[in-house]
């Protein structure tokens, strides 16, 4: 299963970054994210709501604001529009 950590990074980069990865994966895969900026959390589950992509998972720590998420790509994702 891929991973990508985008822990370090603030918005807009978190998005371009799974962006990115999202777009080498077929229908039926799944990415897991890493990161620790509440707003990119956000950001990435509305990006993926809105596109098409499953979020799968959701864990968070609330003492360290880390959160993973797993999303997985549809049949039906936009990925060329996310």
């Amino acid at each position: 299963m891929p991973r990508v950590d985008v822990r370090g990074e603030i918005c807009p980069r978190p998005a371009l970054i799974v962006r990115q990865a999202l777009s080498d994966l077929d229908a039926g895969e799944t990415l897991v994210v890493r990161g620790d900026y509440p707003p990119a959390e956000e950001n990435l589950r509305r990006m993926c709501t809105t596109h098409g992509i499953d979020v799968m998972t959701a864990e968070t720590a609330v003492e360290t604001d880390e959160f993973e998420l797993g999303l997985k790509v549809t049949e039906m994702a936009s990925l060329s529009e996310a």
